[in-house]
């Protein structure tokens, strides 16, 4: 989406200003949490920075759960109202989550999700998207997901009861399990705690 940088530069001290005030931070725990130093923060804000760099923007997209375009190109707060009107989920914020393949899941654990929603696409989610990703099922995994579906994960999270774990070792790849105390997984297979299934979208 093409816009001009006015335009954008608009967006982006509406954006940061609509997130600070809806998800109930402050301008001093915003910029602790996210690592933008309060002097960048306040400069931006008061519209006295003219061209955001691009880090300062991953680092704000990275810690809300949401992609760089959304800040640069998108009124948040309307997204948020027409989604608030139509989803049946209610007030849940949507958020931008990263679709990952499983066959590149494992490799990108590590990433950061403002990275990651540069290189995949991505999907909405509602709900509380920290650390956040999605993966697109490629093989059948236990029988259970097949290709096509899409899986929720919350990056190393244990899961709930009535959730399951993602779960990776070198002899099985990756897996599900109801297991989720990390003692419980196979130590001798070098299993790998990725995450807990939170939604899951079969196709």
């Amino acid at each position: 989406m093409k816009i001009s940088a006015s335009r954008r530069k608009d967006n982006i001290i509406n954006n940061i200003d609509y997130i600070i005030k809806s998800r109930g931070e402050t301008k001093v725990s915003f910029s602790h949490r996210t690592g933008v130093t309060r002097a960048t923060l306040y400069k931006i804000l008061e519209g006295k920075v003219n061209n955001v760099q691009r880090s300062t923007i991953t680092r704000i997209a990275d810690f809300f759960g949401v992609s760089c375009e959304v800040i640069e190109n998108y009124d948040l707060a309307h997204i948020e109202t027409v989604e608030r009107t139509l989803s049946p989920d209610g007030d849940k914020n949507p958020a931008a989550i990263p679709v990952i393949p499983q066959s590149a899941f494992l490799a990108s654990s590590e990433s950061r999700i403002g990275q990651l929603v540069t290189q995949y696409p991505v999907t909405w989610y509602f709900g509380d998207t920290s650390n956040t990703v999605a993966l697109q099922v490629e093989n059948n995994i236990n029988n259970m997901f097949f290709p096509e579906d899409i899986l929720i994960i919350k990056r190393n999270a244990l899961p709930s009861k009535k959730q399951l774990a993602l779960v990776y070792s070198p002899q099985k790849e990756i897996f599900f399990t109801s297991h989720g105390d990390p003692a419980t997984f196979d130590a001798e297979q070098d299993s790998i705690l990725l995450g807990a299934v939170i939604e899951e979208r079969i196709r």
